[in-house]
């Protein structure tokens, strides 16, 4: 069975991403995060994704937003 490619839109500090990420990288979930994505630059669950060696991008355009999504072959968006 393949895992789930997970997507995680974050908007500050992350804490439900590290949650995840955590939850990841002790077998509890059968998936991966192949991106993650604010529109806020500054926003620290960009950082935390960089921490664990997870792309993190900071976009602003719908249409740049769902290219990255499809190029990234996301099966699932999680709202963190």
């Amino acid at each position: 069975m393949k895992k789930i490619k997970t997507a995680v839109l974050v908007s500050g500090g992350g804490t439900n991403l590290q949650s995840l990420i955590d939850e990841i990288e002790n077998k509890n979930i059968d998936g991966e995060i192949v991106l993650v994505v604010s529109n806020r630059i500054k926003a620290y669950g960009l950082e935390r994704a960089k921490n664990h060696n997870i792309k993190a991008e900071c976009i602003k355009d719908n249409e740049l937003l769902i290219k990255r999504l499809a190029e990234e072959r996301v099966d699932l968006i999680v709202l963190a």
